[in-house]
């Protein structure tokens, strides 16, 4: 009698999205789109530095520890790794990689083996570390274009041209910029499914468990939503999606699947796995009342 053959499940994959530090332009509450000159400010080198800290404790897993029994259990000191990262091309997005990446590198060159004993031996025991890879840098991982708005401050915007800047906060999508011939966020939104196309693809072909994303905030909230499964008229309506100075959100995608299986806030909050199923449902219900 033949042997039925096995079930094959899709391999579920980690996708960390991250927004840069903060800049002088965020503190100036200038608008920066795709302008290329803002750099981090010290608050941003910090803030950069603290995400390190977080991913740093990601890359390191202790030999003796149960790695599958420790991520069910929430100990964000010993999930898998990451093995490919992406990063925008624009220079504030590199500069908080670069400090990202500069704390996991001294955490590695500071491990020390640990002693376990018992009353018959001693037993020296390294962690296995992962250092963050090289990005590969993806160009339309950059932040969204705002055309005449940007290097502006965004009192001066929204006193000098209300309609749009209205239109902008109210619905979003419906915003048209450069004379009415360009629309900011529909642009930002199909970059953002050019982007999911891309990583995915490239992390089933080099078998990545774990990918981190250094990106902005538009972008990085538009590919959320994106990988939830959510509509584009829920950009920048809610602020649980909202990504402020480095901040974090995990996603946990299978391979082959239209949208991700749950999702959570790592960074600067230790949020818990939220089914996105029951995501879309509370939100698709939200919009539903609203038209």
């Amino acid at each position: 009698m033949a042997t039925p053959p096995k079930t094959v499940h899709p391999k579920a994959r980690r996708f960390l999205l991250a927004r840069h530090g903060q800049t002088n332009y965020n503190k100036e509450h200038r608008v920066q789109g795709t302008l290329n000159t803002p750099m981090l400010d010290y608050a941003g080198i910090a803030q950069a530095s603290a995400l390190g800290v977080y991913i740093a404790n990601r890359q390191r897993i202790h030999p003796l520890l149960n790695t599958q029994k420790s991520v069910a259990n929430g100990d964000s000191t010993n999930e898998p790794p990451i093995t490919r990262t992406y990063c925008s091309p624009m220079q504030r997005c590199r500069q908080t990689y670069a400090a990202v990446s500069g704390v996991c590198a001294g955490h590695y060159a500071s491990i020390k083996p640990c002693v376990m004993s018992d009353a018959s031996h001693h037993t020296e025991v390294s962690s296995h570390y992962t250092l963050l890879p090289e990005p590969t840098i993806l160009s339309k991982l950059h932040e969204i274009e705002l055309c005449e708005w940007q290097g502006r401050l965004r009192k001066d915007v929204a006193v000098n041209d209300a309609e749009n800047w209205n239109i902008f906060k109210e619905t979003p999508a419906k915003l048209r910029l450069n004379k009415g011939r360009f629309a900011p966020v529909i642009d930002c939104w199909e970059r953002a499914g050019a982007n999911w196309e891309v990583i995915r693809k490239e992390s089933q072909q080099k078998d990545a468990e774990v990918v981190f994303i250094m990106c902005h905030g538009a972008i990085g909230q538009a590919m959320l939503l994106r990988a939830l499964g959510l509509d584009i008229e829920l950009y920048g309506k809610s602020k649980r999606f909202a990504f402020d100075n480095c901040d974090c959100f995990e996603v946990e995608w299978c391979d082959g699947e239209s949208s991700s299986r749950r999702w959570r806030k790592v960074y600067r909050v230790d949020g818990k796995w939220e089914q996105c199923s029951s995501t879309r449902k509370m939100y698709s219900s939200q919009l539903e009342s609203t038209r």
